[in-house]
């Protein structure tokens, strides 16, 4: 618990100390492109040992420069629950990713060392890291998916929950949260019929016939995120296998297409895509993103991409809509907004100057 709380502080104070970046290409191979990053580290002076100090005041720096590209391109809540893993494999692995540094400053300041770089961050590689370590889910709240489907064989109610238990394996594989169904974010509820279909020309083998008719939705105001159906046949030796075989095939055909609608229908009511212009460089955008999640509507936000000025941001709300968020931007005294177009999903804006 302690080295987690020092790692949090560790990642935050990073975003606090690197200063100004833009992005260049690499010096090594013009294909891939870096984040130029100020970036400042101290460490204190023990035991009068300055060479000391001086090592660890430049890895910290190296440190805060990571951390300043770690918490734009992945949510807070990712940054806080998995400090320990990005410590691990990010920032405590500063040669990995960064390119190259100068010193632009460095000195004692009474019981400190402290010392000020401009690193070159390689971003393809790190971010390419950090896409792996936050999973769509997650960035859409971590809803908790529940299951109620209701199972018949040849007209008669079962207490099995075939169709469940292989619905529930794909949403967990997806990285969602599943649950009793009385706690549950989002009830996946229905029914799935298996009848009796044929045994004409199977060899001894007999098939059945699965209906699978489900939906999901939103526990409380009971919205309808997804509704559909799904038929699939089994086939087995004996009546309840070749029953059973269905159903199975039917919820797992079902599955990937219902996982993504519901994905979809999330990240549609809850995420507004930002296209903000006139962007300086890294540090203005890191600054403009804190004041996004100073706004009690914004549940996170993360950064897409950012090329020659232009970030496009990706914001969860807790509520609303992409025209509230609108109204929200424009009303920022730090960061003064003009926004040129809004749409039920997406925000196109530009800075501009106080």
């Amino acid at each position: 618990m302690k080295r987690y709380t020092l790692i949090c502080a560790s990642l935050m104070a990073g975003l606090l100390l690197a200063g100004c970046s833009a992005t260049r290409k690499s010096a090594l191979n013009s294909a891939y492109e870096t984040e130029v990053v100020e970036a400042e580290g101290m460490a204190p002076v023990v035991n009068g040992d300055v060479e000391g100090a001086r090592k660890t005041a430049l890895n910290e720096a190296m440190k805060s420069a990571l951390g300043l590209v770690v918490g734009i391109y992945v949510s807070q809540e990712a940054v806080v629950s998995k400090a320990i893993l990005i410590d691990d494999t990010i920032t405590s692995q500063t040669e990995g990713y960064i390119e190259k540094y100068e010193i632009l400053k460095e000195a004692r300041d009474g019981d400190f060392y402290k010392t000020k770089i401009r690193a070159h961050v390689r971003k393809e590689d790190l971010t390419a890291k950090l896409r792996k370590l936050e999973n769509e889910p997650q960035k859409l709240g971590n809803p908790v998916i529940g299951f109620d489907i209701a199972e018949s064989v040849d007209g008669k109610a079962q207490e099995t929950e075939y169709a469940a238990l292989e619905l529930k394996h794909k949403f967990s594989e997806a990285g969602f949260m599943t649950g009793e169904k009385d706690k549950a974010d989002i009830l996946i509820k229905g029914s799935v019929k298996s009848d009796f279909n044929t045994r004409e020309g199977l060899g001894g083998f007999l098939s059945y016939r699965a209906g699978l008719s489900i939906s999901a939705v939103k526990q409380g105001s009971g919205e309808t995120l997804v509704a559909l159906q799904e038929t699939s046949g089994g086939i087995d030796l004996n009546e309840p296998s070749a029953a059973r075989a269905a159903i199975i095939n039917s919820a797992r055909k079902a599955g990937e297409e219902l996982k993504d609608r519901v994905l979809k229908a999330l990240r549609e009511r809850s995420v507004v895509r930002v296209t903000i212009s006139n962007v300086s460089g890294m540090n203005q955008l890191s600054e403009f993103m804190k004041s996004l999640r100073n706004i009690p509507l914004i549940r996170d936000c993360w950064l897409r991409t950012m090329t020659g000025g232009v970030a496009a941001i990706d914001v969860g709300l807790r509520k609303g809509t992409a025209s509230d968020l609108s109204q929200l931007l424009m009303k920022n005294p730090k960061f003064p907004v003009k926004v040129n177009r809004t749409s039920s999903y997406d925000l196109e804006a530009e800075l501009v100057k106080p």
